[in-house]
């Protein structure tokens, strides 16, 4: 009779994951470096790529550009100025730098999203998903649709 190794439960406990067929967990970051591998040459992430490098090295001066907004809303923008300059003891920035500053922080927030997660952005997460798909590893897919469907009554609160 041959002489015959006992499995230690970490073998025991891979086996039964085995046999009601759960993917070994020692395989979920090869799975997924593999997969991000493969992501990275789809030629839609790969010009996304190109775009982020160049927004992150571009050192040309800001451009002008005009935006439309409802004057009312500009009002209220103001208002808070207001308010936020004379707490801090300085005078009003004027609107249309507050302008400015909102749209280019809303713009750096995109390029940090898109820089650490391009599957944040629906077109890349379908890609990414369909990517898993294919290779057979749906549990690596990106959640779709939004965090959380519907109004929600907070806890506590005066509102």
């Amino acid at each position: 009779m041959p002489n015959r190794i006992p499995p230690d439960d970490k073998d025991s406990t891979a086996l039964a994951a085995w046999e009601r067929g759960q993917p070994d967990a020692a395989d979920a970051p090869n799975n997924q470096a593999r997969l991000r591998a493969l992501f990275d040459v789809l030629p839609d992430v790969r010009t996304l790529q190109a775009v982020l490098d160049a927004a992150m090295n571009d050192g040309r001066p800001p451009e002008r550009f005009a935006i439309e907004a409802e004057p009312a809303m500009l009002d209220l923008l103001r208002h808070i100025e207001a308010l936020d300059a004379a707490a801090a003891g300085r005078a009003p920035v004027p609107v249309e730098r507050i302008v400015s500053l909102i749209v280019n922080n809303h713009l750096q927030s995109l390029l940090h999203q898109l820089v650490t997660d391009p599957t944040s952005h629906p077109h890349y997460a379908k890609a990414w998903n369909a990517l898993c798909a294919a290779e057979g590893v749906p549990d690596l897919a990106a959640p779709s649709g939004t965090a959380s469907e519907g109004l929600q009554k907070a806890e506590e609160g005066p509102f």
